[in-house]
C-alpha cells in the first residue's frame, strides 16, 4: 500500500492528466475560426456546355485541386465575397468573341453564394476575375 502523501500526490497528476486536454480543447474551440469557403467554379461555353471546373476550399491547405487556390480564396476575401467586385490582372486581351459563362456555387463564410456571369471570351473572363477562374 502506498504511503497516503504519495496516493494523493498519484491522484493529483492524475487529475491534472484529465483536465489538460478538456482545456487544450476548449481553447482550441475559443479561437475565431479563419474565413471558410468551398465553391465549385465552372467554365461553360456560349452553348452551355460545361468546359471545365474545380473546387476551391478556403483556406487554402495546399493540397487542393485549384492551382492558385491560396491567390484565389485572398481575392474572394479581398472582395468581401462578392464576386462581381472581383478585379483580375491589367493585361490586354484580343476582341475575339468566343463567349464563357462562369459560374460559382457553395459556401462563403457560412452564407451560401451562387454567382454566374458572361465574359466575351476566356481572356477577359480572367482579367476580371484574377485568379478565381485562372484554372
Amino acid at each position: 500500500m502506498l504511503p497516503r502523501s504519495r496516493t494523493a500526490a498519484v491522484a493529483a497528476v492524475a487529475a491534472l492528466l484529465t483536465i489538460a486536454p478538456a482545456s487544450a480543447v476548449r481553447a482550441e474551440a475559443a479561437d475565431p475560426a479563419p474565413a471558410r469557403g468551398e465553391l465549385f467554379l465552372t467554365v461553360s461555353d456560349a452553348a452551355g456546355t460545361w468546359t471545365r471546373g474545380v473546387l476551391l476550399t478556403c483556406p487554402d491547405q495546399g493540397d487542393g485541386p485549384h492551382p492558385r487556390a491560396a491567390a484565389a480564396c485572398a481575392d474572394i476575401e479581398r472582395a468581401g465575397g462578392e464576386l462581381r467586385a472581383l478585379s483580375g490582372r491589367q493585361h490586354h486581351c484580343t476582341n475575339e468573341h468566343r463567349p464563357v459563362v462562369a459560374e460559382a456555387e457553395g459556401i462563403w463564410r457560412d452564407g451560401s453564394l451562387r454567382w454566374s456571369a458572361e465574359f466575351p471570351n476566356a481572356c477577359a473572363l480572367t482579367r476580371e476575375t484574377g485568379a478565381v477562374f485562372d484554372f
